[in-house]
């Protein structure tokens, strides 16, 4: 049986506002790389939700590198066998401020 993936809020704005970011800076072609890389890194968790390392800054985040600039940070819920997005950060952001 597949993990349940549940999207915060928080996982919703910034997903979106990464493919705004990408639809004014770059292409829909990477908009569309962008979409398929998310949608693969899902699917990956629901199989093998540990398999990402854990956040620099705490140990119930984990991270995915989506591409160059974007990372995913999840949290897993073991007895639960659910996962849950908590935000989509952009890298060139300052790490000072990531909570993860």
């Amino acid at each position: 049986m597949a993990i349940e993936v549940y999207w915060s809020l928080e996982a919703d704005t910034t997903y979106n506002r990464n493919i705004d970011y990408l639809l004014n800076e770059w292409s829909e072609t990477e908009v569309a790389k962008f979409i398929k890389q998310t949608d693969k890194v899902i699917k990956r968790l629901q199989i093998f939700p540990e398999s990402y390392p854990y956040g620099k800054k705490s140990k119930k985040y984990r991270k995915v590198r989506l591409n160059k600039y974007i990372a995913l940070f999840y949290r897993y819920y073991k007895t639960k066998r659910k996962i849950t997005l908590i935000s989509f950060w952009n890298m060139k952001k300052n790490p000072e401020r990531m909570e993860f």
